[in-house]
């Protein structure tokens, strides 16, 4: 099989079991954009029946090993990626365009992420476009109080897709949203119902686009996460950038739950994407988005508990200068 230019793009949807994953997913699939996607299945427990649910929408299904992606799976999603490249490459896989990986519920996202993202196997034929969380509007607010797994799921999304609306009333809607909103400043918020392709398939390397960012102390965050938005005045050199980066990374690796920013430096033409999962630095591309010069840059940590940085109380309005 040859003709194909640049790789396979990736959408990961995540959330809680019984969240309403394979009912947005199952949706989208009968959309026409949708027509040359490859979808895997993760399923916890023996039988899989939402591979047998979203294979009445599309054969082109397939089911992982029993197990979570978090831990064992994580190699057999590697595995799997790889004999999908093979099979295509040798005439067996009819062809596709586009993969998306539907979690179990019970996955935590960074390990995943990582390996699509840093993977030497996987990074020249697949490239992570997004992570979607579907959110349940009907017991999100206790299954984030008393669910790590929840937490996590909802502070690395790109997007944040909220189901069972018709469920519940319109203040506690906008109540989540908010309390959505404080956990993940970066991530846009949506209806499950209302998905479209390009919800999982537009890269998500600036989401700030859709909303406002938000810059919250310790105390704004129920959930023992704390975000800590960096304003940088002006560009900044990159050599003490990376060496301060670098430490930060290597020290506060298990608490760094994501890292996400659009920074300019001394020197560069144009303006970088950075982004970071724990210990993972993902590699540096160049901002497409075409923003204004005068556009602020920002810098968006992410940590369970505390922030190491120790001026997250006095974050104020005009940001900080991170470097001379």
């Amino acid at each position: 099989m040859t003709g194909r230019v640049g790789p396979w793009p990736i959408a990961v949807v995540t959330g809680m079991l019984g969240s309403g994953k394979t009912t947005m997913i199952g949706r989208l699939l009968q959309h026409s954009a949708m027509g040359d996607t490859l979808v895997l299945v993760n399923e916890f427990g023996a039988v899989g029946l939402d591979h047998d649910l979203l294979k009445a929408v599309t054969d082109n299904v397939v089911l992982l090993p029993n197990g979570c992606l978090c831990c064992t799976i994580r190699d057999d999603i590697v595995q799997c990626l790889r004999e999908i490249r093979r099979g295509w490459l040798a005439g067996t896989i009819p062809d596709f365009g586009r993969v998306l990986i539907e979690t179990t519920g019970l996955a935590e996202p960074a390990p995943l992420i990582a390996a699509l993202t840093s993977h030497p196997l996987l990074m020249d034929s697949f490239a992570l476009q997004s992570i979607v969380t579907v959110v349940d509007g009907e017991f999100a607010s206790q299954q984030i109080d008393h669910q790590a797994t929840c937490r996590n799921q909802v502070v690395l999304a790109d997007r944040l897709m909220v189901s069972k609306t018709d469920l519940i009333h319109g203040s506690t809607f906008a109540s989540l949203a908010r309390r959505l909103g404080r956990l993940n400043a970066l991530a846009s918020i949506g209806i499950s119902h209302d998905a479209h392709p390009d919800d999982l398939f537009e890269r998500a390397v600036a989401p700030f686009r859709h909303r406002p960012l938000l810059c919250d102390t310790p105390d704004d965050h129920l959930a023992a996460i704390t975000t800590v938005l960096l304003k940088p005045h002006r560009p900044l050199a990159w050599t003490p950038f990376k060496i301060w980066l670098a430490r930060l990374i290597e020290t506060e690796a298990p608490h760094l739950l994501r890292l996400k920013g659009r920074l300019a430096f001394d020197g560069a033409a144009t303006r970088v994407i950075l982004q970071a999962v724990h210990h993972t630095f993902y590699p540096v591309i160049e901002d497409p988005t075409g923003v204004a010069q005068d556009a602020q840059d920002f810098l968006v940590l992410i940590f369970s508990g505390p922030s190491p940085l120790g001026f997250n109380q006095s974050c104020g309005k005009e940001g900080f200068t991170l470097f001379p």
